[in-house]
């Protein structure tokens, strides 16, 4: 028995150098004959020339399925899911004619990561099982597990499932402990998929403690001014984001734009940074920058996430009539895309609320606003994705309470919110949203005839306020103006 199992994993190592040897010369083929013409290339006329030279070889061998596989996956990194997607579907029909799991394995895998973005998600969960059921839990299938865990997570990320997406990750990261591998890229591949899963999830500490870790990683290995760097500082800045640290957000993402300033998915999130920044007419052209480079190149993904920020930056300027143009554009992408308990109807619903109070209509506004706050509790506790969501909804809420005149209910969500903000937060620290939830609470005890402690959280809110968006920042101002009105009392 022994001798066999020395035989197998021989024969196995033996199948992944023959494979090594065929992907680095196939590789040096295409970049050698690139170089010949002397023209200048890009990156995607390598992957078309590659893809034409696949085309002439007629074989369903294991190499190609490869091959075809990580061509596949060179073109969804480069954003072109509709030929990504097409090569994948190509390399899965091979690969069920190739009789190595691994091969079956990697197709069926890489084939679920582009589902992903392309909303099929029923399909990628289906295809990620397959995958995995291919891989004996053996060491010379680890980095195969690894591989195949770390796009189950990400579809499980897309489903919402945050408990489920952190768990895949783990796994595969353990597994990578354990193996014989010693790959500090591929280490630093998973423990950055382990940072976005926890920021997805709502784990947004976890996820810059993660970040911290990679970031001197890779100055080390001279990457830090690559695209892999710039989506790290990416997911990093989203993570500052969300625990109310937008000035370091809004710095990471200006490092991030520097290595490439056409991004439509950084260029968006770097606009919901500047609306918090109170930097509304930045903010509103980066989004529209990003909206129109997504319809260009047909990534709805990013398409209606530019069309949720852009909702919010008309709510902030009062732009009513724009706020209701893009709520006819963004809610029958957001119906046709995800299931109706999906987290991302609270966004849709406060929004709807916000406009709805706005109009002067308190009863549908203040409906709304319970739908928002009751999608995040139920996903939290069904699926573990949108604890940091939570505290937000309860300001939006309180803010539809107050025009509601129901300042006792304001309240309740203030204090509520600034109980959750703090029980997440280190110690010492500020955030944005805790000097929000604060002028939110004086407002509201202020309304109540509650002077003195309205003063206390009005007091709190410029503490803050001050250090996380700037004293100029028309909520610094607000919490300063109150500070000095009920100070002269």
């Amino acid at each position: 028995m022994q001798a066999r199992t020395a035989r197998q994993q021989r024969d196995f190592a033996l199948r992944q150098l023959n494979r090594a040897e065929a992907i680095n010369e196939f590789n040096q083929f295409i970049l050698s004959d690139a170089s010949v013409s002397g023209k200048p290339f890009t990156a995607k006329d390598l992957l078309d020339r590659a893809e034409r030279t696949l085309e002439k070889q007629s074989s369903a061998n294991g190499n190609r399925v490869e091959l075809l596989a990580s061509l596949g996956a060179q073109y969804s990194l480069l954003a072109e899911d509709s030929e990504a997607h097409r090569i994948l579907e190509n390399a899965y029909k091979l690969s069920r004619n190739v009789p190595e799991p691994v091969v079956r394995a990697t197709a069926s895998c890489y084939l679920a990561g582009v589902l992903v973005r392309n909303g099929d998600l029923a399909r990628a969960e289906s295809l990620f099982q397959q995958g995995m059921s291919e891989l004996p839990d053996e060491p010379q299938f680890a980095i195969a597990r690894v591989e195949c865990l770390s796009r189950g997570s990400q579809v499980a990320q897309e489903r919402a499932d945050g408990r489920q997406g952190i768990a895949r990750i783990e796994a595969a990261y353990q597994i990578l402990q354990r193996s014989a591998l010693e790959s500090d890229w591929l280490e630093v591949e998973i423990l950055t998929e382990l940072g976005e899963a926890y920021r997805a999830a709502g784990q947004s500490q976890k996820a810059i403690a993660v970040f911290e870790k990679i970031n001197p990683l890779l100055s080390s290995m001279g990457r830090d001014q690559t695209g892999f760097a710039q989506v790290l500082f990416n997911d990093w800045a989203l993570a500052l984001e969300r625990v109310g640290r937008p000035r370091d957000a809004e710095r990471l993402y200006r490092q991030s734009l520097s290595i490439t300033a056409d991004d439509p998915v950084l260029l968006n999130n770097y606009s919901m940074t500047l609306r918090t920044l109170g930097r509304w007419k930045e903010a509103s052209e980066y989004s529209e920058k990003a909206y129109r480079i997504a319809r260009q190149r047909g990534d709805e993904f990013t398409v209606w996430r530019s069309l949720l920020v852009r909702l919010g930056i008309k709510l902030d300027q009062h732009d009513f009539k724009g706020a209701d143009t893009t709520l006819a554009e963004l809610e029958p992408i957001l119906r046709r895309k995800f299931s109706p308990d999906h987290v991302i109807f609270a966004s849709l619903a406060v929004g709807q609320a916000l406009l709805a109070s706005a109009k002067g209509d308190s009863t549908r506004a203040l409906s709304l606003a319970d739908q928002a706050v009751t999608t995040v509790e139920n996903s939290i506790k069904t699926k573990g994705q949108g604890a940091d969501a939570l505290p937000v909804m309860l300001l939006r809420r309180a803010t539809v309470r107050l025009a509601a005149s129901h300042p006792a209910e304001a309240e309740a969500d203030a204090t509520r919110a600034l109980e959750l903000l703090h029980a997440a937060a280190e110690p010492g620290t500020s955030s944005s949203y805790a000097g929000g939830a604060y002028l939110k609470l004086g407002t509201a005890l202020q309304a109540e005839g509650k002077f003195p402690e309205a003063l206390v959280a009005f007091r709190s809110a410029v503490d803050q306020l001050e250090k996380t968006v700037g004293p100029d920042h028309p909520d610094t101002h607000a919490a300063q103006a109150a500070v000095a009105s009920l100070s002269a009392r």
